[in-house]
């Protein structure tokens, strides 16, 4: 309501301040007088007295300019003395007094709403001041009062009552306006608590007994009325005054909308209680009202927008989505940077993200984020803070939900200033996290061609995340969240393989992280090192977190990377001590994920290092006639046997407790390579011994062990043979075991001395990669089978077949990858192979 008053200025004296005033009006007119008897032209008699007088006379002159109506020239003299602390009391804050209260006069000339509270909001900060310093003599009740007012038009509802309540009894000239401003003051207090709604309700009955209010301050209280006891739930009561406001009224249409909320409350409160058929009625009421109220055109648009924005609201608790729609992009467009603005485009954006149409709803959404704040703060009468940031964080877990995570990070970014900092800053995080999580479990479902942009996209919005987690922790350094966020940073740049950086936040983590989270950090630090092909620098953190910290959970994966980093150095004694220690020291459960990595890395060690003593005893002579063969090299042989059979009991452990395991297949691979290898041992000893039951049990062994390597060969090329047929394309490492698993089923058969079915092994080898260079090796073990069955003339035209091969085969192909021979070295070698059958 209107805080003008017809009554006279001057009769303030009556407050108890009139002996002050007339000390105060005695110095003005003396210094009136002097300025007249001077000569001085009105419009810069200020200058003189701001030169050449005291700071109490121009501050008084300031005083009785402003008593004159002339707020420049009093303008100009406070500014000079605003920031001057030197005055001396009581004028100290006469300054600010002026500046506040001329500020105050001025912003009822303001249209806009927007720049009116911001002109009141400035005039209650300076009067904020003149009370701290103390406002002049004579006007300490009227600075209050105008303090009070200042702070209501600023929407500073707490501060106002607090003021005008303070000021009430002592200023009766202007108890009709504080009444007002009181009473509006406790009806916009957020939250609308049943004690802010009586003591509104107090106010507004002590206004109403103004016998002097006119027609239209009537209306405007009855108004009020309603709203309040709208707001006490006395919707009855709330009709009934509303049936007093004259249709001619400019208050009715407000009235009208009060009726419309009481119908929209009341279908709420039906729909809740399941009565159903009652709450349409309402809901179709509300709708009803709100519509005639947005299509009045006799009154002000601040009704008119009300209107509008409540009618969208109604059609879409309704149903009516396409018309809810384009009556909120309505009034989000006509009413532009108001409250039902952005109210109504926080409508339409939900409404437009349920139909799918994401990039339009982002559009909104930013628009709307950006009006919300337009005067430096939220504030919105329709929906409070805390509710619109919920509904904001709702839309961003729906499109989470939905796996469309692009719209949820492009809202995510524009959620500052109405988010805090660090909520704004920690969503976004989630959201890249979450995105890259996705497109991660995406690139597992897909063949791999495809998968690599998605793992690529994936390693993206990790290290996004990370930055985003690190501008959190810088953000928040000085509270306890610190070290939590540089972790989740590190975390996320570990998983988007940015080692490097990970590298360097584990470092600042470490520096401020308890001891008690230090070891998951030494591991994770080794983690990314050994990424960074830096094993030999990981064993440091990892020795580290062993010797200091064994009894923590992070020990069993240090000991994993442990097995790791020494199995890259070739230290496979330590790589196995380690793994052996995850798999012996009785604390970790089969289920364990640091087990199921024990169990696979210990027997590819084992493997690893069968082989390393079966390339030393081929060096000591192990591929000499057996009747030459050193007994070093035996020994070496022995020792590889052993690796073989350690390799084949954990591997064969690990694939039967973990058979989804995506190392399955490699594991079986191994498997079947150390039974393989392990027949060279008993073959040898066959030709060394003479006593028959020595010769069958060697002989047994020997085919025991390559049958088995057959039979998982096979198994391994049927497995691989149709996940290639139902993806196109395999994993390289997976497309590398099928290739072998050919050329290594074919020699099992060689060595079981199955020809024809070591042939067909090599024949389907040889047209799988005929345009590979090692199709050629396949040719020459066809040869090799056909010579064995002395079937002369196949084998040589296996050979022409190879050189044919050979000649069609791309000058680009890199021989060096599958074969141990250049394209030069397989001609001579194939033309000597022909002369020599």
């Amino acid at each position: 309501m209107s805080t003008d008053s017809a009554q006279d200025e001057p009769n303030e004296a009556s407050a108890g301040d009139g002996s002050r005033r007339g000390l105060l009006g005695n110095r003005i007119f003396l210094l009136s007088s002097l300025v007249a008897l001077t000569g001085l032209a009105t419009g810069a008699w200020w200058v003189f007295l701001a030169g050449g007088v005291s700071e109490e006379q121009s501050l008084a002159a300031a005083l009785s300019a402003y008593e004159n109506g002339e707020s420049n020239e009093a303008r100009e003299i406070a500014r000079q003395y605003v920031d001057d602390l030197m005055v001396e009391s009581p004028y100290q804050g006469a300054a600010s007094f002026l500046l506040g209260a001329i500020l105050s006069d001025e912003a009822h000339d303001y249209l806009n709403p927007r720049d009116r509270e911001t002109v009141y909001r400035l005039a209650a900060q300076h009067l904020e001041t003149a009370k701290e310093r103390g406002f002049p003599p004579g006007y300490e009740v009227r600075g209050e009062y105008l303090l009070g007012i200042a702070q209501y038009h600023a929407k500073q509802y707490e501060q106002a009552i607090k003021t005008l309540e303070a000021i009430y009894p002592e200023y009766p000239v202007r108890q009709m306006e504080i009444e007002d401003a009181l009473a509006e003051s406790y009806l916009e207090l957020i939250p609308r608590t049943n004690s802010h709604m009586q003591s509104s309700l107090k106010w507004s009955e002590l206004f109403h007994t103004h016998p002097n209010l006119t027609t239209d301050q009537q209306s405007e209280a009855q108004l009020r009325l309603a709203r309040i006891q709208y707001e006490l739930g006395q919707y009855d009561d709330s009709l009934s005054t509303l049936e007093k406001i004259p249709p001619t009224s400019q208050h009715y249409v407000d009235g009208v909308i009060v009726q419309g909320l009481i119908s929209r409350r009341r279908y709420q409160e039906l729909l809740a209680a399941g009565e159903k058929e009652k709450a349409q009625d309402e809901l179709n009421t509300a709708i009803r009202l709100f519509r005639k109220a947005a299509g009045n055109q006799l009154v002000a648009a601040d009704s008119t927008r009300k209107a509008s924005y409540l009618l969208a609201v109604m059609l879409r608790a309704n149903g009516q989505l396409k018309e809810a729609l384009e009556q909120a992009s309505r009034t989000r467009k006509i009413y532009y940077r108001t409250h039902e603005s952005v109210a109504a485009g926080l409508e339409e954006a939900e409404l437009l993200r349920a139909e799918g149409k994401n990039e339009e709803a982002v559009e909104i959404y930013r628009r709307v984020l950006r009006e919300a704040n337009l005067g430096g703060r939220y504030d919105n009468p329709w929906i409070e803070e805390i509710e619109f940031r919920q509904r904001i964080t709702r839309a961003i877990d729906a499109w989470k939900s939905d796996q469309h995570f692009e719209p949820a990070v492009e809202v995510a970014k524009v959620l500052r200033p109405i988010f805090p900092d660090d909520q704004a800053l920690q969503i976004e995080a989630e959201v890249e996290y979450q995105w890259g999580e996705y497109l991660e479990n995406q690139a597992d479902k897909v063949p791999f061609d495809q998968s690599l942009e998605l793992r690529a996209q994936s390693r993206f919005h990790f290290r996004r995340a990370g930055s985003v987690y690190l501008d959190l922790a810088n953000f928040r350094f000085a509270t306890g969240e610190y070290t939590n966020d540089l972790w989740k940073s590190a975390s996320a740049d570990l998983r988007g393989q940015d080692f490097s950086k990970a590298v360097e936040i584990l470092a600042e983590y470490q520096r401020y992280e308890t001891r008690d989270h230090k070891p998951r950090a030494l591991v994770a630090t080794a983690r990314a090192l050994i990424a960074l092909d830096k094993a030999e620098e990981a064993l440091g953190p990892i020795n580290e977190c062993l010797e200091f910290y064994p009894k923590d959970p992070s020990v069993y994966e240090a000991r994993v990377l442990g097995g790791e980093a020494y199995m890259e150095l070739g230290k496979l004694a330590e790589a196995k001590q380690v793994l052996a220690e995850n798999l012996d020291d009785g604390q970790l459960e089969p289920s364990s994920r640091e087990w199921q990595d024990s169990l696979f890395s210990l027997g590819q060690v084992l493997h690893l290092e069968g082989e390393m003593f079966e390339a030393q005893a081929r060096v000591k002579g192990a591929l000499e006639v057996a009747e030459a063969i050193p007994r070093e090299a035996f020994q070496l042989l022995e020792q590889s046997n052993l690796s073989y059979q350690g390799a084949i009991k954990y591997l064969h452990a690990a694939v039967r407790r973990y058979p989804d395991d995506p190392r399955s297949i490699g594991a079986r691979y191994l498997i079947a390579e150390c039974h393989r290898r392990s027949s060279m041992l008993p073959k040898k000893k066959f030709r060394l011994v003479n006593i028959e039951t020595q010769r069958i049990k060697f002989d047994k062994e020997v085919k025991d062990h390559l049958e088995r390597a057959a039979e998982i060969y096979s198994g391994l090329i049927n497995e691989l043979t149709n996940k290639l047929e139902d993806q196109t394309q395999l994993h390289p490492v997976e497309a590398n075991i099928l290739r072998n698993c050919y050329f290594a089923q074919g020699a099992a058969m060689f060595e079981l001395q199955r020809f024809k079915d070591a042939i067909e092994a090599y024949s389907t080898a040889s047209n799988r990669y005929q345009t590979e260079a090692v199709s050629l090796e396949a040719f020459v073990q066809i040869a090799q089978c056909y010579r064995y069955m002395n079937q002369t003339a196949e084998a040589r035209g296996t050979v022409e077949q190879a050189k044919i091969v050979l000649s069609r085969l791309a000058e680009g192909v890199d021989y060096s990858e599958t074969t141990h021979a250049s394209r030069d070295d397989w001609r001579n070698y194939l033309d000597w192979l022909a002369t020599s059958l």
